[in-house]
């Protein structure tokens, strides 16, 4: 197994990356690797809520837009809790494409996600973006469940 030098944590606040942060933050310590926890902001989920509506898409962005940065600052808050140095991303667009590019370009060693335990069938046991991280990306991916 190679060394971890750069660990991706799928991150949007839920108790499952929460879980996959604390796992990064444990590999970490163990390994001295970076840790970078990225949110993804995807825009299409306002167009989804038609009850918004014109300047309310405005206003919309805006308090998701901080809501993505108080996240930010929690996982900074949450590694320096637990001696570990945390680093915040936000990018923008189709989630599991985004997270794949940006640890392809960046030259992850391994990303992290949570997903929500179920004994179901697999389509059902992992969310569409944790799948979808699974089967796209060149780069290893754990799965972490709650």
């Amino acid at each position: 197994m190679p060394q971890l030098k750069k660990i991706l944590v799928a991150y949007d606040g839920s108790p499952q990356s929460k879980e996959a942060l604390n796992w990064a933050i444990d590999l970490s310590r163990l390994s001295g690797a970076e840790i970078v926890a990225v949110k993804v902001f995807e825009i299409s989920v306002l167009y989804a809520m038609p009850e918004i509506g014109g300047a309310g898409y405005v206003t919309a962005l805006d308090i998701m837009r901080r809501e993505d940065q108080r996240l930010m600052a929690e996982i900074v808050a949450t590694g320096h809790t637990k001696g570990a140095k945390v680093t915040g991303k936000l990018l923008q667009g189709n989630v599991a494409g985004q997270i794949i590019s940006y640890a392809e370009k960046n030259n992850f060693d391994i990303i992290i996600a949570g997903t929500k335990g179920h004994n179901t069938l697999e389509g059902l046991l992992m969310g569409s973006v944790t799948r979808n991280l699974v089967s796209l990306s060149h780069i290893p991916v754990l799965v972490v469940k709650d």
